[in-house]
């Protein structure tokens, strides 16, 4: 029997907690309760696909599916939507069951010590290592702690099973490595990015209190004698970088600042600084520290991404022609989901 002894090599993700929804249950069984005999009877059965000696039940595909995000698509749009994603998740697990009969046919198996340091693991960064927290988790999804560790190891031999089928056998020349650069020189670039410094002035709380206006007007003579702008920011300005000395450090202004203050910003040549730029009540003075434009990387400096993106292909492919042999080794019967009588 071999064993898996070790997994800091492999990837370990887990599956999420099932939960069952009333509209996916709605959706799955009473819709097409009309569908006429043979449906019905196979609704009833409850059976989604067949592989080898498992199945797996609609009411599992359903679970998975509410996992996925819905409430953005159009309610027109939702019923096509959601077959979309029933047919992906029928596939997904069963390649997951496929996966797992192989690691069961090969009597690959792991070390309790593996699963106990993920449940550590989990216990720890998402429970606070609290395992009081985990239990009321699990109860309110109906999960027994013996279902949610079997997930868990099931998770583990996945991982560790594409490991040894599919990372492990992955392999990069420079040859080809330079060849995937060299043709496609314009995939490799960098990001144009700015580097912003903000002074955010807020309205006077108290007639008595100096206005937007001269507070902005007592910054700029400041600056003009040569002040720190981050100084000056740490002293007026009125946002959570004010600590930092107004830095926002590198973005893209079109992401995270207003049309307004985008303009402006384009204006600015590096180490400029904006004059006021009053919205709404609220007072804004800007600093570009530097402009990073887009250009083409060099072979030194895109290397580590060619190789990288190299591997993730052919990991890709080599995983596809796995599960394919997989495939071809195994009985497998898919119900089709009967669309809902007019």
């Amino acid at each position: 029997m071999s064993t898996l002894n070790s997994l800091s090599e492999a990837k370990r993700p887990w599956m999420g907690f099932l939960v069952f929804s009333f509209f996916i249950f709605h959706f799955s069984f009473f819709t097409f309760a009309q569908e006429g005999e043979k449906r019905a009877a196979r609704l009833l059965d409850g059976v989604a696909a067949y592989v080898n000696e498992s199945k797996i039940t609609i009411a599992e595909v359903m679970n998975e599916v509410r996992r996925q995000p819905i409430d953005q698509v159009p309610e027109g749009e939702r019923e096509q939507r959601l077959r979309e994603m029933y047919q992906l998740a029928v596939v997904g697990m069963i390649d997951r069951r496929l996966i797992l009969d192989a690691a069961k046919k090969q009597k690959v198996q792991l070390q309790p010590w593996a699963v106990n340091a993920r449940v550590r693991e989990i216990l720890v960064n998402n429970f606070d290592n609290d395992e009081a927290k985990l239990n009321v988790v699990l109860a309110d999804r109906k999960i027994t702690k013996e279902e949610w560790r079997q997930t868990l190891e099931q998770d583990l031999l996945l991982s560790a099973m594409r490991y040894q089928n599919v990372e492990k056998r992955v392999n990069v020349t420079p040859g080809e490595v330079r060849a995937e650069y060299e043709a496609n020189k314009d995939r490799y670039r960098t990001e144009s990015a700015v580097s912003v410094s903000m002074i955010v002035l807020d309205p006077p709380e108290k007639e008595t209190d100096e206005t937007v206006a001269t507070r902005a007007a007592t910054i700029a003579a400041a600056i003009k004698e040569g002040k720190s702008f981050a100084d000056l920011a740490r002293k007026y300005s009125k946002d959570s970088k004010a600590a930092m000395g107004g830095s926002w450090g590198k973005v893209n202004p079109e992401d995270v600042f207003r049309k307004e203050l985008t303009e402006a910003l384009a204006k600015l040549k590096a180490g400029e600084v904006s004059p006021l730029i009053v919205l709404g009540s609220y007072g804004y003075i800007l600093r570009k520290d530097d402009q990073q434009d887009v250009r083409l990387l060099t072979f030194e400096e895109a290397q580590s991404y060619v190789e990288s993106r190299l591997k993730m292909a052919k990991a890709e492919q080599l995983y596809k022609e796995w599960l394919t042999r997989l495939r071809k080794d195994s009985y497998i019967r898919v119900f089709e989901l009967p669309s809902p009588k007019k």
